[in-house]
């Protein structure tokens, strides 16, 4: 169960002078959720192979409450504007501080079931050769919202969609030596996107994706030093993203409303390695690289840029941590460490956009353009200290977050960005009974 009651101004659409008329938003969204599972695993033999065979069923139930809201007209501003601030002279305006009289004018329900069957065979061919086959038989039933107008009473019945797919995956594991293995694999995943609906309150289509990897698993000096190296390929052919407005042009602030955006397609390296070179010391560090972009979109207006990468994307990542253990001394179950992280650089904002040229009357008169709407933002990298001690029942533990206070920020598919937390200590102290 989940419920959000959000209530709030939204974001920041300053003009040129610095004036923003600080609009509102309210949504209060009630969600129930109820699944079932029920998995049959067996070990068996066919002649010289061995087989781990997988089989089950799941179910689960989603319903959705949506609660839209609409304010009043106030001291002169539009409907659904709070009040008038200039970001740039705070002085210049007198904000308001109260809370502003909000009224439910509608209700949008929508249920969802969900039902899938699977199967899954793990064949070991020899001692040096793993398969792996399986396939996945997804279905779905999505209703449109149906909507009540709280003032009238009226409503809407939404019609249903009915989807269904088969999802195959295969995998191949090949260990030439007890310390190597190689791996491949290919898996289909069926992604009903049925807790999201578009604009005009019908479900969206269903997406597909596509993941292949390859890589190898290493083994060092007796199991001191461990790598994994993978590479893949992940092909969303439909990937849905919030949408940014409404049908009626307000902007949107309910995530459960998306659009579908077209393909999307990610290359990617990942590198894992961890050392445990004497007792007490754990050293593990990781690198990733992605390049996600959109690979499949059209000319119509509001669709993204072929071949950009999308925001909040960062092609590079990396970490990596030492921690110690004391194991005997006065310092006996004292554990201290480092964390670093680099989080490389990104896009902000959203991504750009067809627009075509019209008339007064709405009529194409020109070729279309992209309209840039991203902005670059840096890379950094964010430090962490650890200790931690334990005393038979007494544990105490301390950490100094971003020791180096450096000031970056989270980004999101949209304009909404967040500075990261500064540098911060937390201590905590537990006692078990």
């Amino acid at each position: 169960y989940y419920k959000r009651d959000y209530f709030a101004v939204e974001r920041v659409q300053a003009d040129d002078a610095g004036n923003w008329g600080r609009p509102l938003g309210k949504i209060l969204t009630d969600e129930k959720y109820y699944a079932g599972q029920v998995n049959l695993v067996g070990k068996f033999k066919t002649s010289s192979l061995e087989h781990t065979f997988l089989s089950g069923i799941d179910a689960d139930r989603y319903f959705t409450t949506n609660n839209d809201y609409s304010f009043p007209s106030m001291r002169g501003f539009p409907s659904g504007i709070y009040d008038t601030i200039n970001i740039l002279q705070p002085g210049k305006y007198t904000g308001r501080n109260d809370i502003p009289l909000a009224t439910n004018i509608r209700k949008r329900e929508a249920p969802v079931n969900r039902f899938g069957a699977y199967v899954q065979d793990l064949i070991k061919l020899s001692s040096k050769f793993n398969v792996l086959a399986g396939i996945r038989w997804s279905y779905v039933q999505t209703k449109a919202i149906d909507t009540t107008i709280i003032a009238t009473g009226d409503h809407k019945i939404g019609k249903a969609r009915y989807d269904k797919a088969f999802s195959p995956r295969f995998g191949l594991v090949y260990k030439p030596f007890e310390t190597t293995s190689f791996f491949a694999s290919y898996s289909n995943s069926f992604v009903s996107n049925s807790t999201s609906w578009d604009i005009e309150g019908q479900p969206l289509k269903p997406s597909f994706i596509d993941q292949y990897e390859l890589g190898v698993k290493n083994e060092f000096f007796n199991g001191l030093v461990s790598a994994n190296i993978t590479a893949y390929r992940i092909v969303n052919n439909n990937l849905a993203q919030t949408a940014p407005f409404l049908k009626d042009g307000r902007e949107n602030i309910n995530t459960s409303i998306k659009q579908l955006v077209g393909q999307t397609t990610s290359d990617g390296l990942e590198v894992d390695l961890a050392s445990h070179p004497i007792k007490g010391l754990d050293i593990t560090a990781g690198y990733s690289y992605n390049y996600m972009r959109y690979t499949k979109t059209d000319t119509a207006a509001g669709s993204f840029r072929q071949g950009e990468r999308l925001v909040n994307n960062p092609i590079h990542t990396a970490n990596g941590t030492v921690f110690y253990t004391f194991r005997e001394g006065l310092l006996k179950g004292l554990k201290t460490g480092v964390t670093v992280v680099y989080i490389g650089d990104r896009f902000g904002g959203w991504n750009s956009d067809v627009v075509k040229k019209t008339n007064a009357q709405g009529q194409i008169t020109g070729p279309f353009a992209y309209r840039s709407r991203i902005f670059p933002v840096k890379g950094y990298t964010t430090i962490d200290l650890s200790a931690g001690y334990s005393y038979k029942k007494v544990s105490v533990m301390a950490k100094v977050s971003n020791l180096t206070n450096t000031l970056n920020y989270y980004v999101h598919e949209n304009y909404s960005i967040n500075p990261i937390p500064p540098t911060q200590f937390v201590a905590t102290l537990s006692y078990k009974f």
